[in-house]
């Protein structure tokens, strides 16, 4: 399908930091949905987690004018993978690149009263961290397991805390904001065409159709990924949008801004999903579609 490609933010450019004030709200209304397509696996995967913490004084002589604790706080994490390898090689590296993830991000994790630049260090900081032990994690299940041999994946991600959106990502699946009926992709593909088109060599019209498209320069499972962190300042009414590359490889930013505008995040889902198949994805097609409400 052709289209004029929607404007690109810069991947490692971040938003202001915030100031360090008591962070409002967050509530997502998440969707998900992937389909296998016209493989013979399913090697996406994804995944969306809400993570509530309250406090209560059960016992305190202290009035309550002078305790100052948030009493609840609601933090959330989006993904998607695309796995890659022989038999279900992919399946595994996108299964466990996921899955450790989460496990990483529940040891040691903190919760933030508020977010300020010293505390977005922190977060990307941290971030960083459980990114490399991922990778490290299926590297070492790449080398050990005949089965798995040269097994890798993609990861794209974010981590949402009040009006704060911090995304992580490796490798060709794609985060955009659809804000005001206007998208904008968040990531920028880690593939050889991609370089081609940022040196000038390629045109970005070509890139799709281009031998080089799907090959990777950056992605989970070599022991040495270097990721693209930034953060990404939320509004009330944005929708989030995670893609594997089976979505964009025949839907252009257009063609998603027009379906991800359309109902609730749910709809939106179904449309890009559906259009995809009707379009004759080859590969594997997952999206998922948050709507960010802010109080």
């Amino acid at each position: 399908m052709a289209g004029t490609e929607v404007k690109t933010a810069a991947p490692l450019s971040a938003d202001a930091p915030p100031a360090a004030t008591p962070l409002p709200a967050l509530t997502l209304r998440v969707a998900g949905r992937s389909e296998v397509g016209q493989r013979a696996n399913n090697e996406d995967r994804f995944l969306a987690v809400r993570v509530d913490r309250h406090t209560a004084a059960v016992a305190t002589n202290i009035p309550d004018r002078d305790l100052e604790f948030v009493p609840s706080q609601t933090f959330w994490a989006l993904s998607v993978a695309d796995g890659m390898g022989g038999h279900a090689a992919g399946e595994v590296a996108s299964t466990l690149a996921l899955s450790r993830a989460l496990q990483f991000s529940q040891q040691g994790s903190r919760s933030f009263v508020s977010i300020g630049e010293n505390e977005v260090r922190e977060i990307m900081g941290r971030l960083d961290s459980i990114l490399a032990s991922v990778d490290r994690d299926v590297s070492e299940q790449s080398a050990t397991r005949t089965d798995c041999a040269g097994m890798g994946t993609t990861l794209t991600a974010a981590a949402a805390a009040g009006d704060c959106l911090f995304v992580c990502h490796v490798g060709d699946s794609r985060l955009y904001v659809l804000r005001h009926g206007v998208l904008t992709r968040m990531t920028r593909d880690h593939t050889m065409a991609q370089q081609l088109v940022d040196a000038g060599m390629l045109d970005a019209d070509e890139m799709k159709s281009h031998p080089a498209h799907h090959v990777l320069t950056q992605m989970i499972g070599r022991g040495d990924a270097d990721f693209d962190l930034r953060l990404v300042r939320l509004q009330q009414a944005d929708r989030v949008i995670l893609t594997t590359d089976g979505v964009t490889d025949v839907l252009s930013d257009t063609d998603i801004e027009t379906l991800a505008a359309a109902g609730d995040s749910a709809a939106a889902c179904n449309a890009l999903i559906e259009r995809a198949l009707q379009a004759g994805a080859s590969d594997n097609v997952t999206v998922l579609v948050a709507d960010v409400e802010l109080q």
